[in-house]
């Protein structure tokens, strides 16, 4: 393989087995995957030489000799380069509106003569189910539309399609793909926020092992954060996001003009995710988000331009941490700062009638106080930091405190289906406004946290709601134990409860 050039298009195959071959080596197993090793000879057993191979267009090997190993285990391996993990995002105001002009720039090529599937819901298709699905037909592409069901008016008070973001509605996407002409060509083009541009990912991966993906996109949580992503998923009852995959939309439409038409709370439920990235990255971003906000109050809501600019400034801010994944954990910690908390405490919110349901965005802002008071306790940021995150999350408009009918137990409970908990939750922290704290010598951002500084956490987190004194921390930072606040999760779960609903909303 090494003696001569390859096409292009094996130039990434090449490097897959060149890192097989170090792996191997590394191992001390002894496969030998060199281009002599790979090469037949041909001769007595009538397998073809790499002449003849090379007489029918092939690049490639007769056989691929395996070896045994010291301990007399027989050793091959196979290995090719995968499906490219690359996204192009399109932010144009009126795209929507002048979609045939550009349909097939969207959509891969190689679906424009293929049956092609538009997944939008309940809520967002009388809107924009017919203006899109007409320029996607006048632009020449055949396309067959699929209904999601999504609650106008659920028991948080907005639209939302959370609720049927599962396995049920998943398995029945899938038939409706498969029984209206699918082909490997097909393309899944999805039209809605973050659950619907979440589900057709996992549909588009699952039928016949990966189909096209498109999202278009039209809420705030879709452009700010959802959709600016390889993660795909639907939700358990165990918890949030906990099956899925990562699949690629080969391009992702944003048309600002879109969010006009949400309310005021789901256009805050997008900013607080860009309002993460702020916290964790950019104290300047903070500013250009929260400012306007602070000047002008929720008019500012309503301004395309500034929605806009803040719609860039988090695809400008978001695309390294996709771009250089795997290079350092900081780039999981980051768009995941505050969720791990926040996860737990939007999955519980929605557990039962005692509840007020709370949006993706809204737990993640309670998440993010929760991961500033947990820094401040560990002796990581100051009390500028923690005050800092609550007043720009309030600010915003955003909730900032635990809800008093979810218990700090009922977190540590659920927070455990968390993907990064191991034996403990694992979360990014914060060091000051904008900036991360490193751990291990700067080799990880990801902090493994005991219950007690969990715990005591909260404590703080309600009683800053309450306007009262948190248990201080011992010296070195670590939480006070043996208080009646901060001892173990039993104890501060019956003081949440003692607190009921304060003024503060909490």
């Amino acid at each position: 393989f090494s003696g001569a050039p390859h096409p292009p298009r094996l130039q990434q195959s090449v490097k897959v087995m060149a890192s097989l071959e170090n792996k191997f080596a590394e191992s001390e197993v002894g496969v030998d995957l060199s281009a002599d090793a790979w090469t037949s000879t041909g001769s007595s057993d009538g397998t073809p030489d790499s002449t003849d191979q090379r007489k029918r267009g092939l690049y490639q090997p007769d056989l691929k000799p395996g070896a045994v190993d010291e301990q007399g285990l027989y050793r091959n391996c196979f290995g090719r380069a995968g499906k490219e993990l690359s996204t192009e995002i399109i932010v144009r105001s009126g795209a929507l509106r002048d979609l045939r002009r550009f349909a097939k720039a969207i959509v891969p090529a190689q679906s424009h003569s293929a049956m092609n599937f538009l997944v939008t819901d309940t809520v967002v298709d009388p809107i924009y189910g017919e203006l899109v699905l007409e320029g996607l037909r006048e632009a020449g592409l055949s396309v067959h539309r699929i209904l999601v069901p999504a609650d106008t008016a659920d028991a948080s008070g907005e639209s939302t399609g959370e609720p049927h973001k599962n396995t049920s509605v998943l398995m029945r996407c899938c038939d409706e793909v498969i029984g209206n002409g699918v082909s490997k060509y097909s393309c899944v083009i999805s039209l809605g926020g973050g659950v619907v541009n979440n589900l057709s990912g996992v549909v588009a991966s699952m039928v016949y092992r990966g189909i096209g993906l498109v999202h278009i996109t039209t809420t705030s949580m879709g452009m700010l954060d959802a959709s600016i992503d390889f993660k795909q998923a639907v939700n358990h009852p165990f918890g949030k996001n906990l099956l899925g995959c990562y699949y690629p939309a080969s391009v992702i439409l944003m048309d600002p003009e879109a969010l006009a038409t949400l309310s005021e709370r789901h256009v805050l439920n997008g900013i607080a995710e860009a309002l993460k990235h702020g916290l964790a990255q950019s104290a300047a971003l903070v500013e250009q988000i929260v400012g306007p906000l602070r000047e002008r109050g929720s008019a500012a809501l309503r301004d395309p331009e500034y929605l806009e600019q803040v719609c860039k400034a988090s695809i400008e801010i978001k695309c390294p941490t996709l771009d250089y994944y795997h290079d350092s954990d900081y780039n999981e910690m980051v768009p995941q700062y505050g969720h791990a908390v926040g996860h737990a405490v939007e999955h519980l919110s929605w557990s039962g009638p005692e509840h007020r349901p709370l949006l993706h965005g809204e737990a993640v802002a309670v998440g993010m106080c929760v991961s500033a008071e947990i820094a401040r306790l560990l002796g990581l940021c100051d009390d500028r930091c923690v005050d800092e995150h609550y007043e720009a999350i309030l600010a915003c408009g955003l909730p900032a405190y635990v809800p008093a009918t979810i218990s700090p137990a009922a977190i540590r409970k659920k927070i455990m289906f968390d993907k990064h908990f191991v034996k403990r939750p694992s979360m990014g922290l914060p060091a000051s406004l904008g900036s991360l704290a490193p751990c291990d010598g700067g080799e990880s951002y990801a902090w493994a946290i005991e219950d007690e500084v969990l715990a005591a956490a909260l404590v703080a987190n309600t009683s800053r709601c309450l306007g009262v004194q948190a248990p201080p921390p011992k010296a070195g930072g670590a939480p006070a134990r043996g208080l009646r606040l901060a001892g173990d999760f039993n104890t501060a779960a019956a003081s949440n409860s003692e607190t009921a609903v304060g003024d503060c909303g909490c």
